[in-house]
């Protein structure tokens, strides 16, 4: 019998790198809180990722009694014989995980680790505490942790996002499959992944897009979306927008990636698909709003000057960051119309996002994460 892994993921970009590592690591025998594209490696589940996956203090009031439930689950399951934790970012459930787990003598590997450099600086001595090997996938993240590199092991191994994105069609392809016009130009609406940030930010966007639809007829949007935010996301747009695709995987693999490839602009929320945009290339915005009192706290706790992780990893705004209250439609439609209509500034922006996926390094992180792990339970 293979060795037990159990793994923690609380987000849907943690999903697309943890069943990746799955795939590459088939001798073990895997169990966790798991996405959809987990589960489709195999992964058995003892949770759903997408019951726990909340942003900010009030947005995660309404679930905290679900997430303690999937917490005592989850260490439940610690009891029945794990001989490894790997835990994917979400660091104020993982954490406490992590802890549970070094109380069983279970080996603890943080892969993704969590943004102690933008926030929750704090953190950084029980991470050291409670992990046997963190895996950074960028190049300054190890420096953050100099001071307990005599107790916690480093390895930096590159971006999975660079193995993870794929496209493979062409423009005429695309719009053949998702069913738009061929003489319509594509624009890319990305709401992000959690229920409380759809129904934020979406009727947002949508009434940005209409804005901009006046100045641009030409343009038709496309919103990618997960199986379980389409019902949501077909419910908030209103039924006569004609010039609206949603879009899901079941039309077409890799159906975000292959959206940001062969859309002129993109309006997309703070996040993970920032920095895959960033590594397809083409120009977009980013916005965000969550309550008030989230926003305040966020702002006492971060210690960076962005949001957006282009723009830290820039080191300055290559990306126009839209944020509270200048995420509104008005905001929205101006500078996407600004960017549309200067080719300038859209090519010095294509320029910004190709030096950022430079920085990211080479290809191999996933490959590079498997032989760690593989070592490690091999007592290498």
């Amino acid at each position: 019998m293979g060795k037990r892994v159990f793994i923690s993921v609380g987000e849907i970009s943690g999903d697309n790198y943890a069943s990746q590592l799955v795939k590459r690591l088939p001798q073990f025998q895997w169990v966790g809180i798991t996405g959809p594209k987990m589960r489709e490696a195999g992964v058995e589940t003892v949770e759903n990722l997408e019951s726990i996956s909340v942003v900010g203090i009030t947005e995660a009031i309404p679930k905290y009694f679900h997430i303690r439930k999937t917490f005592k689950k989850a260490v439940s399951e610690l009891d029945k014989g794990i001989d490894l934790l790997v835990v994917v970012d979400f660091p104020g459930f993982n954490l406490k995980l992590l802890e549970e787990a070094k109380k069983r003598g279970i080996k603890t590997v943080y892969f993704i680790a969590p943004q102690v450099w933008a926030w929750g600086k704090g953190r950084i001595p029980k991470i050291a505490e409670n992990t046997d090997v963190l895996i950074s996938i960028f190049p300054f993240e190890k420096q953050v942790y100099k001071d307990y590199l005599n107790k916690l092991r480093v390895e930096y191994v590159g971006h999975p996002l660079l193995d993870i994105i794929e496209t493979e069609t062409s423009l005429e392809e695309y719009k053949r499959i998702v069913g738009i016009p061929a003489e319509k130009t594509v624009f890319g609406l990305f709401p992000g992944s959690r229920e409380s940030e759809v129904k934020t930010l979406l009727p947002i966007m949508l009434e940005a897009s209409r804005l901009i639809k006046e100045k641009r007829p030409d343009l038709h949007f496309v919103i990618p979306t997960t199986p379980n935010m389409e019902g949501l996301v077909n419910s908030i747009i209103p039924k006569d927008r004609a010039d609206i695709t949603v879009l899901t995987k079941d039309k077409l693999k890799n159906h975000s990636y292959e959206t940001m490839k062969h859309s002129v602009f993109s309006v997309i929320a703070s996040g993970t698909a920032t920095l895959e945009a960033s590594i397809i290339g083409n120009p977009f915005l980013l916005v965000y709003k969550v309550s008030p009192l989230t926003f305040f706290i966020g702002k006492l706790l971060v210690s960076i000057d962005y949001l957006g992780l282009p723009n830290i990893i820039a080191g300055k705004e290559i990306v126009k960051e839209l944020l509270q209250k200048d995420c509104n439609p008005q905001s929205i439609a101006n500078y996407s119309l600004k960017y549309l209509s200067d080719k300038d500034l859209y090519q010095r922006m294509k320029q910004d996002l190709a030096q950022v996926k430079e920085k990211l390094g080479g290809k191999g992180a996933l490959d590079r994460t498997a032989q760690i792990i593989k070592g490690l339970l091999s007592g290498e």
